[in-house]
């Protein structure tokens, strides 16, 4: 009985990590393909053997990834059974299929009208559905709440990381020339897509909070990872200059793995305070790295985090620079952030994912024989 694992998202992206991570992880444990859509290159294809199964031509001006995705959902192979690894393509008209859930964005923090509809168009067949896989118990209970699908059409399966790559190291000499960054300052660190609902202003206010009452003139909070929208990029900079921090927060843009290690492991603390996650990948990473995290107490956060974290209220600034300074001026409270991190983070692995994953499709498989 074999599986075709359907992903539309790139590698370096957080669903694409999970598809790739994922896939390489469940080879040895069920029969499984992994189906492509590329939509930089427009084509479709089969990793498992590295052959191209269609290709086209983008379509100027309204072919964006939800339409190139299902004009050539028609190529998809036959399988005994479908694994989509994300909630944007539940419409794919495909049978039996198991989603992976990672959030609901777009009905529950939806940027735009547009937005929310293009939400409802995606997500419409979620219903359908034999199972769901949910990131977390939060993502569950927005699904019960927004769509009424029982508990017992669900189940929680957390991400996880590469262990190998996410660790605290000693050898950080290479990113000091590569990003500009002095040795003699303290760096605080956040990554994301620049959505409002990442909270990045809300790390600013209180970066700027931080600076004033600290009187600390060697903190530098840095920014990884691109904007998604030149809008939100450009609301974050006027912020930035109307509180005059135009030298004391740095934009980095896309950082590789590596990268992004070692500015884990040089970083005082990670700010994640977004007011929705599916999961929050980063928090995991850089707990794994012996970087103490300042998370949000909102959505799925406080469930991932634990005891590992410090939880604020994403909406209280001042709350979030007072747990800023503790970290910097408590070095016993700060090492116990990074013993519980550590800890912590080695309960997420992708060979447990894997496992946990490869369950369910066995599940749903052997009652759609029996």
């Amino acid at each position: 009985m074999t599986i075709g694992m359907i992903n539309t998202a790139q590698p370096y992206t957080g669903i694409g990590n999970y598809s790739f991570s994922l896939f390489e992880s469940l080879k040895g444990l069920v029969d499984i393909d992994h189906v492509f859509f590329d939509s930089k290159q427009f084509t479709v294809s089969e990793l498992t053997t590295s052959s191209k199964i269609a290709s086209t031509r983008r379509i100027p001006l309204v072919d964006n990834n939800p339409f190139f995705y299902y004009r050539m959902q028609g190529h998809i192979p036959k399988y005994d059974m479908y694994l989509l690894t994300n909630q944007n393509i539940s419409f794919f008209k495909v049978a039996p299929k198991v989603i992976t859930c990672h959030d609901i964005i777009h009905e529950m923090y939806p940027a735009s009208k547009v937005h929310q509809m293009a939400g409802k168009m995606m997500y419409k067949g979620l219903k359908d559905a034999e199972h769901i896989i949910t990131d977390s118990d939060a993502t569950a209970s927005d699904l019960q709440c927004k769509y009424g699908i029982s508990e017992d059409k669900m189940t929680t399966v957390y991400l996880g990381i590469d262990h190998e790559m996410f660790r605290p190291v000693e050898d950080v000499s290479s990113i000091w020339s590569k990003y500009n960054l002095e040795k003699d300052k303290e760096y605080i660190l956040h990554i994301s897509s620049e959505q409002p609902r990442k909270n990045v202003e809300g790390i600013i206010k209180a970066f700027y909070r931080l600076k004033k009452e600290s009187g600390r003139t060697d903190l530098v909070l840095l920014k990884a990872g691109e904007a998604q929208y030149p809008q939100d990029r450009k609301n974050i900079m006027s912020l930035i200059t109307s509180l005059g921090l135009e030298n004391d927060v740095r934009f980095l843009g896309r950082v590789s793995n590596e990268d992004l290690v070692r500015l884990y492991c040089i970083a005082k603390m990670f700010v994640f305070p977004s007011f929705y996650e599916g999961f929050g990948l980063p928090v995991i990473e850089a707990m794994a790295c012996g970087c103490p995290v300042i998370t949000s107490s909102a959505s799925s956060l406080p469930e991932i985090a634990g005891d590992a974290c410090i939880i604020v209220d994403p909406e209280d600034y001042q709350g979030m620079s007072t747990s800023m300074l503790e970290l910097l001026q408590d070095d016993d409270l700060r090492s116990s952030f990074i013993r519980k991190g550590i800890d912590r983070a080695a309960q997420f692995s992708w060979g447990r994912c894997a496992n946990e994953t490869a369950k369910v499709c066995t599940r749903v498989l052997e009652g759609i024989l029996s």
